[in-house]
């Protein structure tokens, strides 16, 4: 039933490495998304707050999964944009986050986990696997170029 989400044989490093790393972001986000929900409720209500984190968290597994499982050129894009509006996100509540302690570091963390994760699906091994080409030479430790 679920043979679609099981890593292709193959697969470079460096994709497996931004599983990891955005799976990392993701738990971070979940602190981030906890400790602002009562800031989140008092800007838009509870419904929508919860739908929001939800439909966020949700995007975010799926755009992991075919970009590292379904080798989806189209989701390797979309993971730019989708870390950006995180980006702006973070930005904008930036102040609050400050006031609330740990957050801001929580939220800068999350970003730099976000785009290490995106940096390796562009170096040259992953570029090769999504564009279907062979892989360049040379060993798996070839992924940190």
């Amino acid at each position: 039933m679920f043979e679609w989400l099981e890593l292709p044989e193959g697969t470079p490093r460096g994709v497996r490495r931004f599983e990891q790393l955005w799976l990392v972001s993701m738990a971070v986000s979940a602190v981030i998304a906890f400790g602002m929900y009562d800031y989140s409720v008092m800007m838009v209500g509870h419904l929508r707050a919860v739908l929001v984190n939800v439909v966020l968290f949700a995007i975010s597994a799926v755009l992991m999964a075919l970009a590292s499982r379904r080798c989806s050129k189209v989701a390797r894009w979309l993971l730019i944009p989708f870390s950006l509006l995180i980006f702006f996100y973070d930005l904008a509540h930036f102040g609050e986050m400050l006031g609330r302690g740990w957050m801001a570091y929580f939220a800068v963390v999350r970003i730099a986990l976000m785009v290490t994760a995106i940096y390796f699906l562009f170096t040259p091994r992953p570029r090769a696997w999504f564009a279907g080409h062979p892989m360049p030479p040379g060993g798996e430790d070839d992924d940190w170029s």
